[in-house]
């Protein structure tokens, strides 16, 4: 069994990181001016970095979309891949009841508690998957709906993103938190339909290319964040720092699951069929004394190979004896085609 991550794809992932990623925490440490949330150098290093995502994602995908899809093998059971599922699902539940009980995640009282409750359901549904990757089970194969809350959880955060961004005058942190949701969205969408059985191959390569697409956002979004945490300056966009957490622990889980995910084997049919095709041992091959029932007089005849004919010379020798021995006129005649077709043995030859 192989890893559903193939070099090249590892290569493109890798490349857009490390273009990216160093010119997002420049960026980020040395461009930005804290009273008013932009950049120095305008939008040129903004330019950089979302033209290198955008052209890795690009690449993901028509890389995914010519490469051959396996069907990869469920359930997957990882131990890393658990613990970070654990922990997702007690973040995303956790954040979700500090925006209900404490500091609002969106202006919107309404749009808050919606967010709130898909963000505990989808919680709830990472830690029956965190104990499925712990033992090894699908329990989205049997009741597939409850697979279908962190994608929810997605669509209620995008709408909140669009209430909440809809005043503010940072576009490009607005576009960074945005797509990480989206892909984050997408990603769970594929894992869902995986686990639930629809469009195995299909699904598969979107897990991949929107897997990794969300990981690539998480990075250049959630790191910087936590630099400008530590070094004491106030966030320049209004995503909550808890939802950060929950996207990087979510980026965490979904690279320990790409890895943990295998290829299923799937050269055991046409294995099989292979096999089955061989044509069987000869005889010669067999262990002396070794006794086995031998087919029928016609079906022996048949798998027989053909003799080499005789000479002139040996066929009167073999008449002229049976003639001495039993006092018969025997004649020799050419092989031909039988008049009875059906069921000849001679006519398949």
């Amino acid at each position: 069994m192989l890893p559903m991550l193939t070099k090249r794809v590892w290569r493109i992932f890798l490349v857009t990181l490390l273009i990216a990623l160093p010119v997002r925490l420049y960026q980020t440490l040395f461009l930005l001016e804290p009273e008013t949330g932009f950049y120095k150098d305008g939008s040129v290093s903004t330019a950089i970095v979302f033209i290198a995502l955008m052209a890795g994602c690009v690449l993901l995908y028509a890389d995914m979309a010519r490469s051959p899809a396996p069907v990869p093998q469920l359930p997957v059971r990882s131990l890393p891949a658990a613990a970070a599922s654990m922990f997702t699902g007690f973040l995303f539940c956790g954040q979700s009841l500090f925006s209900l009980l404490g500091v609002p995640s969106v202006e919107n009282e309404l749009m808050n508690r919606i967010l709130a409750a898909a963000g505990i359901l989808a919680g709830l549904a990472l830690l029956v998957q965190a104990y499925g990757h712990a033992v090894g089970r699908n329990f989205w194969e049997r009741y597939p709906l409850p697979a279908l809350l962190p994608p929810v959880w997605g669509c209620a955060c995008l709408v909140a993103l669009f209430l909440t961004y809809s005043g503010s005058v940072n576009i490009a942190e607005n576009v960074y938190d945005t797509f990480s949701v989206v892909f984050l969205l997408l990603f769970f969408f594929a894992y869902a339909k995986l686990h639930a059985g629809m469009e195995p191959e299909r699904s598969a390569r979107n897990t991949v290319r929107y897997g990794l697409m969300a990981i690539a956002f998480a990075a250049v979004t959630v790191l910087p964040e936590l630099l400008l945490r530590l070094t004491g300056v106030s966030p320049v966009t209004s995503y909550p720092f808890g939802m950060y957490l929950m996207n990087g622990m979510a980026a965490i889980f979904i690279l320990c699951f790409l890895l943990a995910l295998r290829r299923a084997p799937e050269a055991l049919g046409a294995e099989a069929e292979t096999s089955a095709a061989e044509p069987a041992a000869p005889a010669a091959e067999q262990p002396a004394g070794a006794k086995e029932e031998g087919p029928s007089g016609a079906e022996e005849a048949a798998q027989k190979p053909e003799e080499a004919p005789l000479s002139e010379a040996e066929t009167e020798n073999c008449a002229q004896q049976l003639q001495e021995a039993f006092g018969a006129q025997e004649a020799f005649l050419p092989r031909g085609k039988s008049p009875f077709p059906k069921k000849n043995m001679e006519n398949q030859r």
